[in-house]
């Protein structure tokens, strides 16, 4: 099997796991992902961070954002074509929903990359080399790949497994968050 048909055995194999949980059990998980995230030093330093409005079987993003928007500037990936943009939101930020499904802000694109502290990333699966999988569009490893900002990919504890298979394409994590454990470089 090579590594493409691995990665979505095991993109399969994740959202068959998350589908043994309740919409109120993935949220209280994604509040113990998030309060483990924000004791971390790289979040309590940051004030610009890009972070993802979460799909329903994602860490949940929107009230973690919503706690800490006085304090931080958040910005939010769009799509458009074949990449993401980030743009800015507060609280009164007109959404949209995307052909995805996720509601996205409208507005600026944020495109200053040397001011972002610290990008907080979704994914399939991670694993305890840093390795992150995608949902298999490839938008976040093409925009990683412009921006030096420390990446944390955050995910249910299901999701964070020893090793995944990667490829040269992939992005790895500074940082992995999950219910029970931080990871660094």
């Amino acid at each position: 099997m090579n590594i493409a048909q691995q990665k979505e055995k095991l993109r399969k194999e994740i959202s068959l796991l998350k589908k043994q949980y309740s919409a109120d059990d993935l949220y209280n998980r994604s509040e113990e992902v998030l309060s483990v995230l924000e004791i971390t030093g790289a979040f309590q330093q940051a004030k610009t961070i890009f972070i993802y409005n979460s799909m329903d079987d994602e860490v949940q993003t929107l009230d973690f954002i919503n706690r800490w928007s006085a304090e931080k500037n958040f910005y939010l990936p769009v799509v458009v074509k074949d990449d993401i943009v980030f743009r800015k939101y507060v609280q009164d930020t007109t959404l949209k929903q995307s052909s995805y499904g996720i509601m996205e802000p409208l507005g600026d694109n944020f495109t200053d990359y040397k001011k972002v502290d610290l990008i907080i990333v979704p994914g399939v699966a991670f694993d305890r080399k840093m390795g992150r999988l995608g949902r298999g569009r490839g938008y976040y490893d093409r925009f990683l790949s412009l921006i030096s900002a420390p990446k944390m990919g955050i995910c249910f504890e299901f999701q964070l497994l020893d090793t995944i298979p990667v490829d040269t394409n992939d992005i790895k994590m500074d940082y992995i968050v999950s219910e029970n454990e931080f990871i660094w470089k």
